[in-house]
């Protein structure tokens, strides 16, 4: 016989059990995404991955789905499984083809496809190391500690485009000094004075102020070399006078791509005409020296990171202008020039 007390405890439990169980709330995909976010930024990527993976079950807004699997795939990458994170964002640019709503940008689209590149690397490296049979008994290696836990960078909460991205690349810009040397050819132009397409080298240095995450302002100085050859009329000997020009120099450059960027320059300085007495230039009358006058040179290019430091750079076209020197014959009204040249840049 149960005693009442007894009894009515037991009924109670019985009503209260189910009760409570239907009163206990159940987390909502936003829920998940929280949790993931904290789990992330703690270093517990597995953790993370398996709450983006139950938030994303949850979500019934199509156009969310995609941040989801973006933070699977940067959970997996930071956590070293290549072979998921390559997946992962396979199946995040498959869902961003259909979304009419929020497009990826092209240029995040690239930026994705060449990390997908990357991973598809690791993920063969790291199939091959696991597959190679040890070279001896694995109780005779030496033990190397683990690895430092990676610090964790907060994953973005909307759409990558939109959002810093989960984790950031290193800064591949300039900081301390940025130098180039470059050559080609340059079209002179002297007056009634025909002079064919001359070699031309050109040295530009700076330092870089980054005032905008892909806009960089560099300040320094140029230096430009360009001989011009001519006909001595007594002797009919060939001889070269020479344009060299110093300037200070700006330089803006715009990265279009992770590793493109857009450039232009523009220079003011001083053009010394070397090398010219008695030389056609001058009427074949004597100079005590070089002529001096101010020089002005605008051109732009174009940059192709080879490594963060080393960059390789083509400027399609520049101008300088320079106002005549007296002593220079009087047909003579400007010195011009139009640049093509190539070459290679070392950044740090």
């Amino acid at each position: 016989m149960i005693g009442k007390p007894r009894f009515w405890t037991m009924v109670s439990a019985m009503v209260l059990v189910p009760m409570l169980a239907v009163a206990q709330p159940t987390k909502t995909a936003d829920d998940y995404y929280k949790e993931g976010d904290t789990q992330y930024t703690l270093g517990e990527f597995q953790k993370a991955i398996e709450a983006f993976k139950k938030g994303f079950e949850l979500e019934t807004n199509s156009s969310k789905k995609a941040a989801y699997i973006y933070n699977i795939a940067q959970s997996y990458r930071m956590a070293k499984d290549c072979a998921n994170a390559q997946f992962f964002f396979k199946r995040y640019l498959d869902l961003k083809n259909n979304d009419k709503e929020k497009p990826l940008a092209a240029e995040k689209r690239a930026e994705i496809e060449e990390r997908i590149k990357e991973l598809a690397e690791c993920a063969k490296q790291s199939e091959a190391i696991r597959q190679k049979p040890p070279d001896r008994n694995p109780e005779d290696e030496p033990k190397e500690p683990l690895p430092p836990k990676e610090t964790a960078v907060k994953p973005p909460e909307e759409e990558p485009e939109e959002e810093p991205d989960v984790v950031k690349t290193a800064d591949p810009s300039p900081r301390v000094i940025s130098i180039r040397g470059l050559g080609g050819g340059a079209k002179i132009t002297t007056g009634d004075l025909e002079v064919p397409v001359q070699a031309t080298a050109a040295l530009i240095a700076g330092y870089p102020l980054k005032l905008q995450e892909k806009f960089t302002l560099e300040l320094g100085a140029g230096f430009t070399f360009t001989p011009v050859p001519f006909e001595d009329s007594a002797t009919m000997e060939s001889k070269s006078a020479r344009l060299i020009a110093v300037i200070g120099n700006a330089g803006a450059t715009y990265q279009v791509a992770p590793k493109i960027g857009l450039r232009a320059d523009v220079g003011l300085g001083v053009l010394f005409f070397s090398g010219v007495s008695e030389s056609p230039f001058t009427g074949n009358a004597p100079t005590s020296g070089a002529l001096s006058m101010f020089h002005v040179r605008a051109g732009i290019s174009g940059d192709y990171a080879i490594t963060p430091n080393v960059i390789a750079t083509i400027a399609p076209i520049a101008f300088s202008y320079s106002p005549p020197k007296a002593g220079l014959r009087d047909d003579i009204k400007s010195i011009t020039a139009l640049d093509f040249m190539v070459g290679i840049g070392y950044r740090m």
